[in-house]
């Protein structure tokens, strides 16, 4: 098969999976949503540094940008202007493990982890919240605030654990191509 037809199939299996995942909150309306954001952060970060790996900066940064444009459709993020910080922080997910997986796995995982916290808390909390959804009603600020805090250090730490065992199952079936 032909390499960008290769790369284009892979890169667009890895979109389904993360929509798929995305979707799971849909699918299981019931469950806490402490509950739904670990597990649905985990898998979506997951597909994230599957992507950076497999398919490089650039398959990585197009499923960083249609993760949150596709929370937004179905209704998972209250308001577009969220979209920007969330897109950033997956961003730098993808470049730290896209850079830095090949000489350290678990350097590439905790580095990305804690910039996308970073970004994400930053970006969300410090920017967003305060600047550009000033009016927003004290229950929706609280839930930004907590929801962009600590849980997107351990939903990126639980989704690299995850593709790291992923990887290397993966990268030996293509090797073997």
């Amino acid at each position: 098969m032909n390499r960008s037809i290769r790369w284009i199939a892979r890169t667009a299996i890895l979109l389904a999976l993360t929509v798929m995942f995305q979707s799971l909150r849909l699918w299981i309306p019931a469950m806490p949503s402490n509950i739904s954001q670990t597990v649905v952060g985990s898998l979506v970060n997951l597909c994230l540094i599957v992507a950076a790996v497999m398919m490089g900066i650039r398959g990585g940064l197009i499923i960083a940008l249609a993760a949150p444009i596709i929370a937004l459709i179905q209704g998972f993020t209250p308001s577009p202007v969220l979209v920007v910080p969330i897109a950033f922080g997956n961003f730098v997910l993808v470049v730290m493990a896209s850079l830095l997986y090949d000489k350290n796995p678990i350097l590439a995982v905790v580095t990305g982890a804690v910039l996308k916290f970073i970004t994400l808390y930053l970006g969300v909390v410090k920017i967003v919240l305060p600047f550009f959804l000033p009016n927003a009603p004290d229950k929706m600020r609280a839930a930004l605030s907590a929801q962009f805090s600590w849980p997107q250090l351990v939903t990126a730490g639980i989704g690299g654990v995850l593709a790291v065992g992923i990887l290397t199952v993966l990268r030996k079936s293509v090797r073997e191509e």
